[in-house]
């Protein structure tokens, strides 16, 4: 059999998708016999409709974040209709066009917009489409009949969609693909050192996902007058907000921009204070990191949040006022904190992108076989 080829696309909406199609590329380049390509037409084609659908999402979420949870909320025929209108039948022609000319053994979606493109051209490709579910709420505009297999993290979800009527042989429980550096323990202690922080002080990592959303600069300000606290605040890729941070940080916050070793400052962490975004959680779930959730995402976010309390594995600040209190009187409680560590081992699922892999590899092994 000639290399199977994978194509795996993702959208600049949010880092969390990218994260996912990369892990998933680094475990498919694991296997013999196997090349991976991760991709993002829609954004090399049309860039300025990729960088206004990011601002757009960027300023909903900053000035009415409750336009973007009626819009998650929104009943998914209607959100069809208007991103059908909305994209063009020109769209679905390049899409159709770039996969074809690409000629791919499987395609793998990691956001809902490319997954619904191509479950409407789906009958001119005759290519398995699979969809990656990177959060821990099934929202409706992923469902289509024509995608051959869903991925998802916990099996709560995988009774959503049985409830919104797919089958149980397209669902697999497999967790959501992290990079592989999550799975990998280390010394605490160690690891802490390595990063450039004492070992017998208490340990914060702030985190506002990759794209630095939420009020990080005031979660900042009250927890930083606790001098026995050393701070960790990781900004992504807003360089805005790490300016912001920069100025006002006293001596035990350190500031950082976009970082490749998240799995080590989880490793060096005693608790993450971060908004609830499903690659962030489900990276702290793997580390067995107790989290204290602030500023969700009104929408997917919301509904990540609903899955971590139902749990038992972490904690909400509504008044931000209050972090500082909230965090003492975590860390004051070995006995929840081994509780929400031992919940974690539970339900994490390890190796997540692997089995995605083995699925998609066996299913194109069969289907060989069959011709």
């Amino acid at each position: 059999m000639d290399k199977i080829k994978i194509l795996i696309l993702y959208e600049d909406i949010g880092t969390g998708h990218k994260r996912t199609a990369m892990a998933l590329k680094k475990a498919f380049e694991k296997m013999d016999g196997v090349e991976a390509f991760v991709e993002n037409p829609l954004g090399e084609k049309f860039p300025s409709l990729s960088y206004l659908t990011t601002r757009i999402y960027l300023k909903t979420l900053k000035l009415t974040p409750e336009l973007w949870g009626y819009l998650y909320e929104m009943e998914r025929d209607k959100i069809e209709r208007r991103i059908n209108k909305l994209i063009g039948i020109s769209v679905y022609t390049f899409i159709k066009d770039y996969v074809l000319n690409l000629k791919p053994d499987a395609v793998i979606c990691t956001h809902p917009f490319s997954c619904s493109i191509l479950s409407h051209v789906k009958r001119d490709l005759n290519i398995p489409i699979y969809a990656i579910l990177t959060d821990y709420d099934v929202h409706a505009y992923w469902i289509h009949h024509q995608i051959d297999g869903y991925f998802v993290g916990s099996s709560e979800m995988k009774n959503q969609m049985n409830l919104m009527g797919v089958s149980d042989d397209k669902i697999y429980v497999t967790g959501i693909p992290i990079d592989e550096e999550f799975y990998v323990k280390k010394d605490k202690f160690e690891v802490r050192q390595k990063l450039g922080f004492v070992v017998d002080k208490p340990f914060i990592l702030v985190m506002g996902g990759g794209l630095g959303l939420g009020n990080i600069k005031k979660a900042v300000n009250v927890i930083q007058s606790h001098k026995d606290l050393q701070i960790a605040v990781i900004c992504g890729l807003n360089k805005n907000l790490k300016a912001k941070i920069e100025e006002i940080a006293d001596d035990n916050v350190s500031v950082y921009g976009h970082v490749d070793n998240v799995h080590e400052f989880m490793e060096a962490a005693d608790v993450l204070v971060t908004k609830s975004g499903g690659l962030t959680v489900t990276e702290a779930i793997t580390k067995k990191l107790p989290m204290i959730i602030f500023d969700p995402i009104p929408g997917q976010e919301e509904r990540n949040l609903e899955f971590l309390l139902k749990k038992r594995i972490a904690l909400r600040i509504k008044d931000i006022e209050k972090l500082d209190k909230k965090i003492l009187d975590l860390l004051s409680d070995r006995k929840k904190i081994d509780e929400m560590k031992e919940r974690m081992e539970e339900i994490g699922i390890y190796n997540s992108a692997d089995k995605v892999c083995s699925v998609v590899i066996n299913h194109i092994k069969n289907d060989a076989l069959k011709v």
